[in-house]
């Protein structure tokens, strides 16, 4: 239970970053365009999707707690609809964040071998590393839950109403899940879009720059 809180902290840090990165970038990005526009859209992608996974898992939590007090299900119903809602997240998660990553990655490759950096070795090597363990995950277990959600989808005519519930409710979760990760990431890029300025930032430091290399060349003389 400790390391499920403390993966659930590190996977909302990691997404508060992504986010807050994207912001600082997004407004300029827009006038930039090109590649770096791609690269901030696929870090914000990449941000909703770590927020949808900590809401679905605070939400599978508090599942249990709320659905009985509105409805009576079994707990095989309860755990049919956490079965379900995670296998479609995985979809979805995998169609967002294997395309995103595989950006990301070839992104941060190209710089460190432009600037061969220890923090940029580092990074282009954890890029590639996550890529991989994502990548060869999504080969292994994307049939399975492509298999699951077709067979509670489309498994037949004659659907007890129980499953119908379970259906319904699965998909309730899972949209819950994936707006409050839209919202949170949204408003966290939105707030850094308006604090930060990257071209301003970029012109104070050209100035600051070209200052202290003529006060240099002042000395010099």
């Amino acid at each position: 239970m400790i390391w499920a809180i403390l993966l659930l902290l590190l996977n909302f840090f990691i997404s508060w970053s992504n986010a807050k990165y994207c912001g600082r970038y997004w407004s300029e990005s827009k006038a930039v365009g090109g590649s770096f526009r791609a690269y901030v859209i696929a870090g914000y992608a990449m941000a909703i999707a770590g927020f949808t996974m900590v809401y679905f898992y605070l939400l599978s939590v508090a599942l249990p707690l709320i659905l009985p007090l509105f409805m009576e299900l079994s707990n095989e119903d309860l755990m049919a609809i956490m079965e379900l809602s995670s296998s479609m997240l995985y979809i979805l998660l995998v169609l967002a964040i294997v395309p995103s990553g595989f950006f990301i990655w070839f992104k941060s490759v190209a710089n460190f071998w432009e600037h061969k950096t220890l923090g940029n070795g580092l990074v282009a090597g954890y890029n590639t590393f996550a890529q991989f363990r994502n990548t060869a995950n999504a080969c292994r277990e994307l049939p399975s839950a492509f298999g699951r959600v077709a067979s509670a989808l489309f498994g037949g005519k004659g659907k007890k109403k129980s499953e119908t519930y379970i259906v319904l409710l699965a998909i309730l979760l899972l949209i819950l899940a994936i707006f409050s990760g839209y919202f949170t990431a949204s408003a966290i890029m939105k707030k850094a879009d308006r604090e930060y300025d990257a071209f301003a930032s970029a012109e104070e430091y050209y100035k600051t720059h070209q200052s202290t290399t003529n006060v240099a060349r002042r000395r010099r003389r």
